[in-house]
C-alpha cells in the first residue's frame, strides 16, 4: 500500500509541475498584453496661412545674422532678429526732404516731379518715404522706416520696410491683388538723383539663405522692395522692379 502511495505521487508529481508553470507562462503573456502602449507621436500641424496666392516667376531678406543666418526673421523683415525690446530709433541717412514738386492726381508723375534726397515715392500706393540706412552689419530689428539694406549687391537697391507701418499699403496691394507690372517707383539717391524703375514681377519666399536671388548683384540698375506676408509675417513678399529712367 505504502509503494502504491508512493507510485501515486510519483505520478502525480510531473502533473503539477507542468500546472504551475502553464500558471507563470499565461500570466507573463496576460502582464505583457496589459502592458499600456507608447504614445504616438503628436502630428506637427502645417499653418497654411500665406496670405494669397503670388503671381510672377516661381519665389521678408535674410538677416546678417539669418544673413547672419538668413534675411531678419521677427514676424519682421529679412534677416533681423526680433527683440522684445523697443529699440531706439534710427537715424535716417539725411534729414528727410519733401518733394518741392508733386504731380497732380491727373498728370502722369516723371523723375522730374520729384526732388529730394534718399526719399522714395510711390504714387500708386501713396507711398512718400524718406530713406535709413541698415548697415550689413547690424543686428537690431528695423524700426518703423523704409530702409535700404547694406547687404545688397550693386546694381541693387534694395528697400525694406514693416508690413503693418511705413510699407503697408504694399502688402495690402498684394494681398487685394491690386500690385501690378509697370507699377512705377520714384527714387532719390544720396546725391539727389532721382530715377524711375518699374515693377517688372514679383515673388513670396521664406525668410532664408534661398531667397538670396533677392539681394544678389544684377547687371543691370534694378530694385528689390521687400515686406513682409502671411497671419504671423512667416514669408516675405520680393518686388523686383528695373530702371526705366
Amino acid at each position: 500500500m505504502a509503494s502504491r502511495t508512493r507510485l501515486n505521487r510519483r505520478l502525480m508529481l510531473p502533473f503539477a509541475l507542468a500546472i504551475i508553470l502553464a500558471g507563470e507562462v499565461t500570466g507573463l503573456a496576460l502582464a505583457v498584453r496589459l502592458q499600456p502602449l507608447p504614445a504616438a507621436a503628436p502630428t506637427a500641424s502645417v499653418s497654411t496661412s500665406a496670405a494669397r496666392q503670388h503671381a510672377g516667376p516661381a519665389t521678408s531678406i535674410v538677416s546678417t545674422a539669418t544673413l547672419e543666418a538668413t534675411l531678419p526673421p521677427r514676424s519682421v523683415e529679412p534677416g533681423f532678429r526680433a527683440s522684445s525690446a523697443t529699440p531706439a530709433a534710427a537715424p535716417p541717412l539725411v534729414a528727410p526732404v519733401a518733394p518741392i514738386a508733386k504731380a497732380t492726381a491727373r498728370s502722369t508723375p516723371t523723375a522730374s516731379s520729384y526732388h529730394g534726397r534718399n526719399h522714395v515715392w510711390i504714387p500708386t500706393l501713396g507711398i512718400n518715404r524718406s530713406i535709413a540706412s541698415f548697415p550689413c552689419s547690424r543686428s537690431r530689428p528695423p524700426d518703423n522706416y523704409v530702409y535700404r539694406w547694406g547687404c545688397a549687391g550693386t546694381n541693387n537697391v534694395y528697400l525694406l520696410g514693416h508690413a503693418y507701418s511705413v510699407f503697408k499699403p504694399l502688402h495690402d496691394a498684394y494681398v487685394a491683388g491690386r500690385l501690378k507690372k509697370g507699377m512705377k517707383v520714384f527714387y532719390a539717391d544720396g546725391n539727389g538723383r532721382v530715377r524711375t524703375y518699374a515693377v517688372v514681377w514679383w515673388k513670396v519666399t521664406p525668410p532664408t539663405t534661398s531667397a538670396s536671388w533677392a539681394w544678389a548683384a544684377q547687371s543691370r540698375p534694378s530694385m528689390t522692395l521687400q515686406t513682409c506676408l502671411g497671419a504671423n509675417s512667416e514669408y516675405r513678399l520680393m518686388v523686383r522692379l528695373i530702371a526705366i529712367g
